[in-house]
């Protein structure tokens, strides 16, 4: 159709010019999108075009007996969400070395990167959607609280990809305390974000649509290993908290018969509190309070005639947020369909520490959130 091919070198009018730009970047979003979740690369197409990006301004800027393109407004406007998501395609391509196919989240795993350049070139993002739009954002009008999460969210991705904890895996040198830091900031962050569009508050609601999850499992993971590092403290306390609300939306975890990943997520997550507790005591401070959602875990982990005999007591503990967990009442949607790691009652899942120091734990975990529906991102 000729869309790749910007309106300006073709003769056509300002309004058509813009509307091809609209439709053509939104097609570039969405091969971008799909080739995160299945794994694959993206289209060779989508490399040759000379489309320009979309002018910022709202829809009612634009008529198709304009004589002249609109001028660009400052601050957020309706095909916001468009442009930021071309912008971060924008920075990913600053790594792939001209490579098109290797333009996505993955290519800052790249070692031909140095970290270095990773964080500049993500700062100039962030200080450039900073000059743009979020000096610009109104609290009130939910469309730009939306996006302000979206700019936030994206940087914490952007910088857990560039300090993966997976590219220190089996190394000799052990990880600064600072890369740490990062890591344990960035995710914690992100899945507030989570919780906050999970809430449905502020008018968000509307928007959750938009959310994908591929990346939420991954984001657990992590606060998981590096709460474990940490073991007591104010920040781990509030990850607590944390962790709860955002698996009061995802009952499967509390399920007795459930997917492998599930199963691995509620393991960890007892395996970090267990590690917690004890960490509490050596250092004689007061024990937590095991919350309701620890206790629905550990009820749901025990073998399943023990599990039973206990229903009547998993109904009467709640959650984050007014949650009842209640692990007799879910029914599992995904046991026994993982064909190449086999079901979670057959799988012997790692500890933690073995994702420190085992490369192939990594592999093997992005296996297991691939197969359980989206590629871990």
């Amino acid at each position: 159709m000729g869309l790749h091919r910007d309106g300006t070198s073709l003769g056509l009018s300002p309004f058509e010019t813009e509307m091809r730009r609209r439709l053509w970047w939104h097609l570039v979003h969405v091969d971008f999108r799909i080739a995160d979740v299945l794994g694959t690369r993206p289209s060779l197409d989508l490399s040759c075009g000379d489309a320009k990006m979309p002018l910022n301004v709202d829809d009612e800027d634009l008529h198709p007996d304009m004589p002249d393109p609109p001028p660009e407004r400052n601050g957020i406007t309706s095909i916001a969400l468009c442009l930021i998501r071309c912008e971060i395609v924008e920075a990913l391509r600053k790594f792939s070395n001209g490579v098109y196919w290797r333009v996505r989240w993955e290519v800052l795993f790249s070692p031909e990167v140095t970290l270095a350049k990773k964080d500049s070139v993500i700062s100039e993002l962030e200080d450039r959607l900073e000059r743009k739009y979020l000096r610009y954002c109104d609290p009130s009008n939910s469309l730009h609280t939306f996006v302000s999460i979206m700019i936030r969210s994206s940087i914490c991705k952007l910088k857990l990809f560039a300090h993966n904890p997976r590219q220190s895996a089996n190394s000799p040198v052990k990880v600064p305390e600072k890369e740490r830091s990062i890591v344990f900031a960035n995710a914690t962050k992100l899945l507030e974000y989570v919780t906050l569009m999970q809430g449905g508050c502020h008018g968000l609601e509307k928007y959750v649509w938009q959310i994908g999850t591929s990346y939420l499992w991954n984001t657990v993971l992590y606060v998981l290993i590096e709460a474990r590092h940490r073991k007591t403290g104010p920040e781990v306390e509030r990850t607590w908290q944390t962790i709860g609300v955002v698996f009061s939306h995802c009952p499967q975890v509390f399920e007795e018969s459930t997917d492998a990943l599930y199963t691995a997520l509620g393991k960890w997550t007892l395996e970090v509190w267990d590690a917690y507790v004890a960490a509490s005591q050596a250092k004689g401070l007061q024990e937590p309070s095991t919350p309701p959602y620890i206790s629905a875990i550990r009820r749901c982990r025990r073998p399943a005639v023990e599990s039973l005999s206990r229903t009547k007591d998993l109904a009467t503990d709640s959650g984050p947020a007014g949650r009842t967990f209640d692990c007799s009442k879910f029914q599992s949607r995904y046991e026994g369909n993982l064909p190449h790691i086999g079901p979670s009652e057959s799988y012997d899942f790692p500890n933690l520490l073995s994702f420190e120091m085992d490369p192939n734990e990594w592999v093997q975990w992005e296996q297991l959130v691939g197969e359980h529906g989206g590629i871990a991102s």
